[in-house]
């Protein structure tokens, strides 16, 4: 097996900072196992979170909630419009079916 090593690599060609906020996304930085790739470079964790639809708050990678996730379907949308969730704002009904789910 072939190794590599990545003290002969020109750092110049690989992309170390976010594109949106501009905060290092290299290795060691903390946020290098995170980033998430664009066709520009990287978005750091907290510039690649989802608004929630119903508070506008920012809902971390991997858990925004669907509808698929709580009815199981592919339906388009909630009751009240919204797509992408964040957990505290499930109302009841809702909340119940997706830890049925899941």
């Amino acid at each position: 097996m072939k190794s590599f090593n990545l003290d002969s690599v020109d750092s110049e060609w690989l992309p170390s900072r976010c594109v949106e906020c501009d905060q290092d996304t290299s290795f060691g930085s903390g946020r290098f196992v995170n980033r998430v790739p664009t066709d520009g470079g990287f978005l750091c964790v907290e510039c690649a979170a989802l608004c929630c639809d119903r508070c506008n708050d920012p809902i971390n990678l991997d858990e925004d909630i669907t509808p698929a996730d709580v009815y199981g379907d592919e339906r388009a949308e909630f009751e009240d419009g919204a797509y992408r969730v964040c957990e505290g704002c499930l109302n009841f009904k809702e909340f119940k079916r997706f830890n049925i789910l899941n």
